[in-house]
């Protein structure tokens, strides 16, 4: 059995209780024994966020940026590393965890790049004679800790998408993962305990969907980042209405097969977007519509090519 994985709150990594196994989706072998966090956890991870952000929202931009371009570069050194961690644990084939390791190399990087540049705007208020020649600065400020709940599919971008922007504003970001992949988000962990950012602007809390719904709640966070099925997001998003949230949902991807389509590239992209990334991508190809002209030979090609769960609606019925 592999050693306990342990989880990380605000700078200390813990092993809690009640370890949960992560198994991989491809022969259900067991990648890791990760730790559960207690709910003495938890509150810790909450409090410190809480209490970094005095601290957090003043860092200068020097500080933030350093810390998002020494992660984009170990992760970027670690790449085969990274892109193998999320294979094991996703069931995702090596070449589209590679892609999604770079991106998140990417992801960083970009972080770092729009905090140098993140300065405010300057406004001209000298459109009207009331207003005399007077300008108006306008600034940007963080809202205070965040909670980031990510999904299965993605397990390392998806938590970058998150966490990166976060760091970038000062914002102390406390991540949930999702349990049945956290092996991602706790080795984002890993390197954010590399840099000098300050320990309690990050914990990761691999915890049940019950848990993060009530964590949902806490005044002490001002934002909430969710990635997931529609149905959760809208129902986070109604557990405090004045409090800010950015809701990424379940996709239903289409794809239209029109009367003038190379048919048999048609065939060949539906099955490459039903099945790309081991079918695990909120935009995998989930219907086919094809044109009335076009339903009887296309209909056999999609009979080829559709995923398991797409549903083709190919209008047999004429006018």
């Amino acid at each position: 059995m592999p050693d306990l994985k342990r989880f990380l709150v605000a700078g200390e990594w813990r092993s809690g209780g009640d370890p949960f196994e992560v198994k991989s989706p491809y022969d259900s072998e067991v990648v890791a024994t990760v730790g559960s966090p207690s709910p003495a956890d938890v509150e810790d991870a909450v409090a410190a966020a809480g209490s970094a952000f005095d601290e957090t929202r003043k860092l200068p931009i020097h500080v933030r940026a350093a810390a998002l371009d020494h992660i984009s570069r170990r992760l970027h050194e670690r790449l085969d590393e990274v892109a193998e961690v999320i294979a094991r644990e996703g069931g995702k084939p090596v070449k589209w965890a590679k892609v999604e390791a770079a991106r998140a190399v990417s992801t960083f990087r970009w972080a770092s790049e729009e905090c140098r540049r993140w300065g405010g705007e300057l406004m001209r208020l000298d459109t009207e004679e009331a207003l005399g020649s007077r300008m108006g600065i306008i600034r940007h400020f963080p809202l205070g800790p965040v909670l980031a709940i990510a999904p299965f599919n993605f397990p390392v971008n998806l938590v970058a998408h998150k966490m990166a922007p976060a760091l970038a504003v000062g914002a102390p970001i406390v991540i949930k993962p999702a349990t049945k992949t956290p092996l991602g988000a706790l080795l984002l962990g890993e390197l954010f305990c590399e840099t000098e950012l300050p320990a309690g602007m990050l914990s990761v809390l691999p915890i049940g969907g019950s848990e993060a719904g009530e964590l949902a709640k806490d005044q002490r966070f001002a934002k909430i980042s969710f990635t997931g099925s529609s149905q959760v997001g809208w129902d986070l998003r109604g557990a405090d209405p004045k409090k800010a949230v950015t809701l990424e949902l379940g996709g239903n991807a289409g794809v239209i097969v029109h009367s003038d389509a190379d048919l048999d590239k048609a065939a060949q992209r539906i099955a490459f977007g039903g099945y790309y990334q081991a079918g695990q991508s909120c935009i995998s190809v989930q219907r086919v519509l094809v044109h009335d002209r076009r339903r009887m030979p296309v209909s056999e090609a999609v009979l080829i090519a559709q995923p398991v769960d797409a549903v083709v609606e190919a209008a047999e019925r004429r006018p």
